[in-house]
């Protein structure tokens, strides 16, 4: 079917480990009892050691030909840990699953009938007495482990320490579009001492079975192919006794499919959605804040069939809405729906995991679940209207939804520009969030071997496990403040005022200042007018006055209909007197709505302890060069240096 496996016994004579030869492999491998890296070995001239996790990586020092970023070691222990809670989600379903069957077959065979509450409550039982952990670390290496597809692999370091530091593993591809990315794969295969696990294709004779053998061996393969060539020719179900015609052309799906991308992850998600099997994991990564983030929309759109709006404050959720909505719409074309597991966004980039289902009935109520934001040009207001709707209370039913109740910002006025599609549903599954949090709060951290960043990951689930899962988007207290020119409330404050209305506020994991409500605009305005009567605002400066009046003339000589400048706080369509003025005088000349109590409720400010929002660990921890491709040590190879980096990004 086009896949090449490279991983054939060993790595290229020229290699400073070459010395280490690659052993049979063993079909009794556990990653428990992997072999140690090499021992005695001192790391080339020109090379360095990194440490991360089980894992050790030698890299070029003076070279950028392989991507490789420490800012990404988060990134790297979170996946680690959020897989390994994965493997025993699908231990238990699968355990549960075959538990149900031998029940009923029992049944049957006594001839005697069971009702399903009856099933049901043998099921949680023995969901309750097994040890999950321990069936998870007993399929390591046996046929019912995983199959992991690091599809865009660079150094191999990501997919040594899934083979090492997650129980429950069979099978680790380790695929990379460029030959130097899959040379420094395999030399750090080497380097940690799993030759012995290498997968070599060469020791099945017969060709027509070689991708039956590399599908259900056991331990580690390197290959060098398209990552979208690599996820559209797995697009079988595995276990099927007999194929089709078109299935002999196919090789297994995959249970997890890590995308870590250079940049964006857009070509690979329609190949990814097909490729994991029912119930599978994918993680993904996109680090093109640029476009999510609203500074190149129309990129945003051409990738994403989505449009985010530009400086809006809460465009780190945004841009995870954006991807997440994606991924839905690329699933529901193949009858298939996603799960988010866990979403966040953390230093330059955004991260998601997401289970994809078979799932016909969930497509078609998809449209509640996708929508848009009307955003106001001249204030932090704003309006998310879901695409559908359920005619009459009818939940089998669907039709369109309606617009905004206004036509306009009903604070002042201003035309709203509009966002999306984007995911409305939860963002994640807050069930798995408290096992992940509880877990790391273990003496040993829940984990095969510490993570290096846990104190960090731990305050990031923390946070996810306290925002509000059925409110999109948020505000900012800066923006609030800044609208209307007065002090900034503080936290507590503010969030004192909405219990004592009625309502419900939480964090954002990536904004420290972010307030997530289920308030209208109507009363987050009428809490900020309140504010402003102990907090009066500063009298706006001649120098203002001159500018909102410029811009109203120059709106004017267009004939109106939008702001001039794109940003947040243009000016109102309106060219009556009240045109002139500002947003924050249009919203303070109105008397709240509603009765305004600060008083801080007893037990309000009460949080779990943990640290939410760190700061970064070293100095210019931000986004490395991409790789160059270009390495001194294939120049005395038979290998051609490629032209372009396509590589992923560890």
């Amino acid at each position: 079917n086009g896949l090449r496996l490279i991983g054939r016994g060993g790595i290229r004579k020229s290699h400073p480990f070459s010395t280490l030869a690659a052993a049979p492999l063993s079909a009794s491998f556990h990653n428990m009892s992997s072999a140690a890296p090499a021992e005695n070995v001192n790391v080339p001239e020109g090379y360095e050691l990194i440490e991360e996790g089980l894992a050790k990586m030698i890299y070029p020092k003076a070279e950028n030909s392989v991507f490789y970023n420490p800012v990404q070691v988060q990134n790297r222990d979170l996946s680690v840990f959020m897989l390994s809670l994965y493997a025993e989600r699908r231990a238990k379903r699968r355990g549960i699953k075959a538990k149900k069957k031998e029940i009923l077959r029992q049944a049957r065979e006594a001839g005697t009938k069971i009702n399903d509450a009856d099933v049901q409550a043998q099921l949680e039982e023995y969901a309750k007495s097994e040890n999950w952990r321990e069936r998870v670390r007993a399929q390591s290496g046996t046929a019912d482990g995983m199959r992991i597809l690091d599809a865009l692999a660079a150094s191999g370091l990501r997919s040594v320490r899934y083979w090492k530091e997650i129980p429950g593993v069979r099978q680790v591809v380790i695929n990379d579009l460029e030959e130097v990315a899959v040379q420094l794969a395999k030399e750090n295969i080497a380097f940690n001492g799993l030759n012995d696990v290498l997968i070599d294709e060469s020791k099945n004779d017969a060709d027509a079975d070689a991708d039956a053998f590399a599908d259900s061996a056991t331990g580690i393969c390197i290959q060098c192919g398209d990552a979208t060539h690599v996820m559209y020719t797995a697009r079988r179900q595995p276990g099927l006794l007999k194929h089709t015609p078109a299935q002999m052309q196919q090789r297994d799906q995959f249970d997890v499919i890590d995308l870590d991308p250079y940049g964006s992850a857009a070509p690979f998600i329609d190949g990814a959605v097909q490729a994991v099997v029912n119930g599978g994991m994918l993680a993904v990564t996109c680090t093109d804040m640029a476009a999510l983030g609203g500074s190149h929309p129309e990129t945003c759109y051409g990738r994403y069939g989505s449009i985010p709006i530009p400086r809006a404050k809460y465009l780190q959720e945004l841009a995870l809405r954006i991807l997440l909505y994606s991924l839905s719409t690329a699933a529901a074309k193949y009858g298939r729906t996603i799960k988010p597991i866990l979403s966040v966004g953390m230093n330059f980039y955004i991260r998601v995991f997401v289970e994809v289902w078979d799932d016909k009935a969930g497509v078609i109520s998809r449209s509640l679940d996708h929508g848009s934001v009307y955003q106001s040009t001249r204030c932090p207001s704003f309006h998310i209207i879901p695409h559908g709707q359920n005619a009459n209370n009818n939940k089998n039913v669907f039709q369109p939804s309606r617009a905004p109740p206004a036509p306009s910002c009903e604070e002042t006025g201003g035309p709203f520009k509009v966002a999306g599609p984007i995911w409305l549903a939860p963002l994640h599954d807050y069930d798995v969030i408290d096992e992940a949090v509880a877990r790391l709060e273990l003496p040993n951290g829940g984990t095969v071997h510490p993570l290096h960043r846990k104190t960090a990951i731990h305050g990031l689930l923390t946070v996810c496990g306290e925002e509000l899962s059925d409110v999109p988007l948020y505000y900012t207290l800066p923006d609030l403040s800044h609208t209307l020119r007065c002090p900034c409330p503080s936290t507590n404050v503010f969030k004192a005022a909405l219990a004592n209305a009625g309502y419900r506020m939480s964090a954002y994991h990536k904004e420290p200042n972010a307030l997530k409500t289920d308030a209208p605009n109507s009363v987050i305005w009428d809490i900020m007018r309140a504010w402003c009567k102990d907090h009066p605002p500063k009298k706006e400066g001649k120098k203002s006055k001159k500018k909102q009046m410029k811009k109203q003339k120059l709106r004017d000589a267009k004939g109106g209909g939008g702001n001039t400048d794109g940003g947040e706080e243009g000016v109102s369509g309106n060219t009556s007197g009240e045109g002139s003025k500002s947003a924050g005088d249009l919203i303070l000349a109105v008397d709240p709505k509603i009765s305004v109590d600060f008083t801080i409720p007893t037990g309000l400010d009460k949080k779990k302890k943990a640290q939410r929002f760190p700061m970064n660990p070293e100095k210019n921890w931000g986004p490395k060069p991409r790789a160059t491709n270009k390495r001194k040590a294939l120049e005395s190879s038979d290998v051609p240096a490629p032209k372009e980096a396509k590589s992923g990004g560890d």
